[in-house]
């Protein structure tokens, strides 16, 4: 096995990509939302909350993109019964609300994109607007 394998990673203009596209998709849904984004390494690289926006949003937003890029699932996959297991063991910042997805680029998860602040299902269509920003499939 090699000791140095090659790898992608997120730039500052893929985040600011799909923060845009968050936000176009949050205007035309008319919410106020916090968009984060988080490299592999579960870094924040990117975040953005519109004005407006619940003070908490930025807060469930950031641990949906770290549960995201940690786990390389959309956030809300654990069963209930596991939530308190994986929050102690991701100190607090798992969450298993629905809005993060993981940015997977040849079969490799090199980071994450969530939104939060409205409703469960307006945060996954803001997320997936956002990630669908980078033309992956």
């Amino acid at each position: 096995m090699a000791d140095i394998v090659p790898t992608h990673r997120l730039t500052h203009e893929a985040s600011l990509k799909m923060i845009a596209a968050g936000v176009r998709k949050a205007d035309e849904l008319g919410v106020k939302i916090s968009l984060a984004v988080a490299d592999r390494s579960c870094q924040l690289i990117g975040f953005l909350m519109m004005d407006g926006a619940r003070v908490f949003s930025g807060r469930t937003t950031i641990k949906k993109a770290y549960t995201s890029a940690s786990q390389g699932l959309p956030t809300g996959y654990a069963e209930e019964s596991r939530v308190i297991s994986m929050q102690i063991r991701m100190d607090g910042d798992f969450t298993n609300v629905r809005g993060g997805f993981p940015i997977i680029v040849n079969g490799e998860t090199i980071g994450a994109v969530a939104a939060g602040g409205a409703s469960q299902d307006e945060d996954v269509e803001v997320a997936r607007a956002a990630l669908a920003a980078l033309g992956l499939d």
